[in-house]
């Protein structure tokens, strides 16, 4: 496996939690399944955050990204710091890992360990249910990796997931953190409303804002998510199709 970290700088870190925000790059699921990338796009664009590190390694897809300028760059995933009442370090880029799945999430283990994190919170989406409605308001639903983190989880109106399978990257990086000496929590939402998923990102943050101790007006998404809603409902066949955003949009 090559893997290759860049550091920009080494933040000094007030009680840090990693925020894992990762989503699968592959077209054929990346409709259903991007949630934890637009969360991470929206809290980047809503918040301020500060790059410090970029994790590249051949983990991730064979894919690299080119611009609007024509130049290529290698699928990526970057480490930013946000400073509030506790430091979020947000791990968001192009790509969840599709090989050496493990391996990936003990690179990010360790140097989360490295700065000091004690806590992960990974964002992702099920895999074993059955697609939901578009238009329904999506339950936040979680696991943690001990007793306490389900019961907080619980306390903050989160739905546990109990006796059901919990693939890739997203749940992997939790199980691995109690090796590590971490807290690890998953928060998902069923797949089933259309990208960019504006209610399910309504929903995570929500419960993000009440775990991390930050605020951050949704209202952009609210009526994004009325406007899909009006399209969904419209007549039949007049629906304009939309402009191919690219590889990662």
């Amino acid at each position: 496996m090559w893997e290759r970290l860049e550091e920009e700088s080494r933040p000094d870190l007030n009680d840090p939690v990693l925020l894992v925000s990762l989503s699968t790059s592959l077209q054929q699921y990346r409709a259903l399944y991007s949630q934890a990338r637009e969360v991470g796009k929206f809290m980047l664009k809503k918040m301020k955050f500060e790059r410090f590190a970029t994790l590249y390694s051949s983990s991730m897809p064979p894919v690299v990204v080119i611009s609007d300028d024509g130049i290529i760059r290698l699928s990526s995933a970057s480490f930013y710091r946000y400073q509030g009442k506790r430091d979020i370090v947000l791990l968001a880029g192009d790509a969840s890992p599709v090989d050496n799945q493990y391996e990936y999430c003990e690179s990010v283990m360790s140097y989360a360990e490295s700065l000091g994190i004690k806590e992960v919170v990974s964002i992702g989406t099920r895999w074993t249910e059955e697609a939901g409605s578009p238009v329904a308001t999506p339950t936040v639903k979680g696991f943690a990796s001990e007793e306490e983190g389900v019961k907080e989880l619980s306390s903050l109106g989160v739905e546990i997931i109990r006796d059901e399978p919990a693939p890739f990257f997203a749940s992997l990086i939790v199980a691995l953190c109690a090796r590590h000496g971490m807290k690890g929590y998953k928060l998902s939402v069923d797949h089933g409303e259309p990208i960019p998923h504006p209610r399910s990102i309504i929903q995570i943050m929500g419960v993000l804002d009440k775990m991390l101790g930050f605020q951050v007006d949704t209202a952009e998404l609210r009526a994004l998510a009325d406007k899909i809603a009006a399209n969904l409902e419209g007549p039949v066949g007049t629906e304009v199709p939309p402009k191919r955003p690219g590889v990662y949009g």
